[in-house]
């Protein structure tokens, strides 16, 4: 019973993070498509990384 209750957190974790984390790549993938400065292309990397960890602990918080 245990084991079931480890697995079913572990698998809100992941489906969470992947649904809320495909937006915040697709949103700056487009962003960088459209307009192609290198600039942005830095700040946007820093920008993607903050949000996925930031996503990754709320996926982590919710599902405990």
């Amino acid at each position: 019973m245990e084991s079931f209750f480890y697995f079913n957190m572990f698998r809100n974790i992941i489906s969470t993070f992947f649904q809320n984390g495909i937006w915040v790549v697709g949103f700056f993938f487009l962003l960088l498509r459209t307009y192609d400065n290198p600039i942005l292309k830095r700040v946007s990397t820093y920008i993607v990384g903050i949000a996925l960890s930031l996503l990754l602990i709320y996926s982590v918080l919710i599902s405990i």
